[in-house]
């Protein structure tokens, strides 16, 4: 018996500690009914010269709330306004989806895995530009669930 903590540790795989600790990350993301959302590292990637070109960019934050997932929809709230979001809820992720009146897809992913601060879920947000040439950005942070008042 003592060999399977050994064999998890050397496997990688998660202990009774990290098993809980995941479940508990997925239960905090599927009672979630609103989530603020800030993205600290970002990317910008433009096609110029013949090649795609990198370079990092200021972060945001913004917040997802009115969460349905029997109806799989929820809402994009930030200084610039409010837009509706398509959702697709699995057991250990939700992506949300939304599209601009421009064409511009964006998606924000939310996973059931804490990032470094217990409580903030691990996230990414991305933007694909419906512009010629293209143009994506790529955001990286956390969502935090917003407690019920």
């Amino acid at each position: 018996m003592r060999m399977l903590p050994i064999l998890m540790f050397a496997l990688g795989l998660p202990g009774p500690a990290g098993a809980a600790a995941g479940q508990d990350a997925a239960a905090a993301l599927a009672a979630a009914t609103s989530l603020r959302c800030v993205f600290q590292n970002a990317i910008e990637t433009d096609w110029e010269f013949g090649a795609y070109q990198t370079r990092p960019q200021k972060g945001f934050s913004f917040t997802i709330e009115a969460i349905d997932t029997a109806r799989g929809n929820a809402k994009a709230v930030s200084r610039e306004g409010a837009a509706h979001l398509e959702m697709i809820a699995l057991s250990r992720v939700r992506h949300f989806l939304g599209f601009t009146a421009g064409g511009d897809l964006n998606v924000t992913s939310v996973h059931g895995q804490f990032a470094r601060d217990e409580g903030a879920l691990l996230a990414s947000h991305s933007v694909h530009m419906a512009t010629e040439p293209p143009k994506t950005f790529q955001h990286f942070g956390a969502c935090r669930p917003i407690l019920e008042k």
